[in-house]
């Protein structure tokens, strides 16, 4: 008879078990439509990066994931409307190296450690430099040498003022004593247009952003400016190989205005990161010599704080200065 009550009593709770996962998840119930704020306009690394993520969270979640491009002030404009969004879930923002470099050079709307909360670590990848294919330098010395000799006649494109590549162009010119001049546009990818152009002669960014043009044979690679060679352009060496103190890799994460609800964000975190882990992501990654890099909110968060120092101690170096 006891045992019989006590099946019983497992039989009545097994039922419950639904409901009550139901009840306590019910707060936890995503945003129906979800944006994810660049701060750059279309064409740049972070844009694709995050084009490339909306569509696998999209189908992963069952909901609308769109990207807004909101480019301007060297990516702070798009970050101060993340930061003022309803903390509801249904606003992302996509940031990149950039944004621990603000901080360092201009005043802020809003706290960068403060306003948000991490949600995902997306990748990370090394950038390259590139020049227009009728340039006449075909290796980095070659291109530094023929700016000393041509002062004023070498521009530089940049995603803009305090952008990722204004403070890599500024830490190549101190490292490597290259004369050029820095030309800002509102995100990577005007100024790869006009440097398939030929309006420009160079810029710096992520291989992504580069492989049309680099296909299409109107830009070419000189060097890499990252800890190592990329495996799909094995011949083009890095800048520390060329005698060039500089490693400007470039990363990708998203974070959530701060009073998000810690489920939603745990969530979202757990999505993103299965997400990662699909091959048509990877195989995004890999084909652009970037690579996917999911990690704990926690390790993420000191990955942001350890690259503020980092760019801050770079602008103390450079007397880099916002306009």
């Amino acid at each position: 008879m006891r045992l019989q009550k006590l099946l019983k009593k497992i039989f009545i709770l097994l039922l419950l078990l639904p409901c009550i996962w139901i009840c306590n998840s019910s707060s936890a119930t995503l945003p129906k439509k979800i944006r994810i704020i660049v701060a750059f306009a279309p064409g740049g690394s972070n844009d694709i990066v995050a084009r490339t993520l909306a569509q696998e969270l999209s189908a992963r979640i069952q909901r609308p994931v769109i990207v807004e491009n909101k480019p301007g002030a060297g990516g702070t404009l798009g970050a101060d409307l993340a930061a003022h969004s309803d903390p509801d879930g249904s606003t992302l923002l996509l940031v990149s190296s950039t944004f621990t470099m603000n901080s360092s050079i201009m005043k802020l709307n809003y706290d960068p450690n403060k306003s948000f909360i991490p949600v995902a670590m997306l990748g990370m990848g090394p950038s390259v430099i590139a020049v227009n294919s009728n340039f006449p330098a075909n290796t980095i010395s070659e291109f530094i040498e023929y700016s000393k000799r041509n002062h004023g006649k070498v521009n530089f494109g940049s995603a803009g003022v305090a952008s990722f590549q204004h403070f890599a162009l500024e830490l190549i010119k101190l490292r490597s004593g290259a004369d050029f001049d820095i030309v800002h546009y509102k995100g990577g990818g005007p100024a790869l247009v006009d440097l398939a152009a030929g309006h420009i002669q160079g810029s710096i960014g992520s291989l992504i952003q580069m492989q049309t043009f680099l296909n299409a044979g109107q830009i070419k690679l000189l060097a890499v400016a990252g800890p190592k060679r990329i495996g799909i352009i094995p011949k083009v060496p890095t800048l520390i190989e060329s005698g060039i103190d500089v490693d400007a890799s470039n990363w990708w994460g998203i974070l959530a205005p701060v009073g998000t609800p810690s489920d939603i964000v745990n969530q979202l975190h757990q999505a993103i990161n299965a997400s990662l882990a699909s091959a048509d992501i990877k195989k995004r990654f890999d084909n652009e010599g970037a690579e996917a890099m999911p990690m704990t909110r926690e390790n993420f968060k000191k990955l942001m704080v350890d690259e503020t120092n980092k760019w801050a101690k770079v602008a103390r170096e450079t007397g880099i200065k916002a306009e």
